[in-house]
């Protein structure tokens, strides 16, 4: 005799901006120049040219100065607990893994995804994470850049693309709530 199986639900996230809050005391407007250089909207991301830059990037992305967005990694560790399927998705270049992480680590997170991955090839952040998320089969995801957001949901993907907005926290509507959520 054959069993109902429930579906299991599998959701993915971004980091930055999702489990991992901005450089306090850094103004967002000269972050926003170091990563996208004079373009402000958009979705082109600047790889670091000269060594200076890297060192100074992931000196900003050491795990000390980004704290996390604690009531996001509870709400994940609830999804964890309910049998969903978590994965991370960072479009974070390869020369950010050790501190990427070191974070993870030091912020006891890295057991509550099903797999990690980084942008190790230094793919546009947004082409490698269509491309996660197509390869994993996501049925929903969790980005904060609102260009980014907007480029999934015009493609013809079927993951629902969530955005985490100005506020930080996800709102994620569960099977048991009036609305359906995954």
């Amino acid at each position: 005799m054959m069993r109902n199986r429930k579906k299991i639900i599998r959701i993915g996230f971004d980091l930055d901006g999702v489990l991992v809050d901005k450089l306090p005391l850094i103004p967002k407007t000269w972050l926003e120049y170091l990563f996208r250089g004079r373009q402000k909207n958009g979705l082109h991301y600047r790889y670091p040219k000269i060594k200076l830059e890297i060192w100074i990037r992931k000196f900003f992305h050491f795990y000390l100065f980004r704290p996390p967005l604690k009531g996001n990694i509870k709400t994940i560790r609830k999804l964890k607990k309910q049998g969903y399927q978590l994965y991370l998705i960072s479009g974070r270049y390869s020369f950010l893994k050790k501190e990427t992480m070191a974070w993870l680590k030091k912020r006891n997170v890295e057991n509550l995804f099903e797999g990690i991955y980084i942008n190790l090839k230094d793919e546009q952040p947004y082409i490698f994470k269509e491309r996660m998320i197509e390869d994993l089969n996501l049925d929903g995801f969790f980005e904060d850049d609102k260009n980014i957001v907007n480029y999934l949901s015009l493609k013809k993907i079927k993951t629902k693309v969530l955005w985490v907005n100005q506020d930080k926290n996800l709102r994620i509507i569960f099977n048991d709530e009036k609305e359906k959520g995954f």
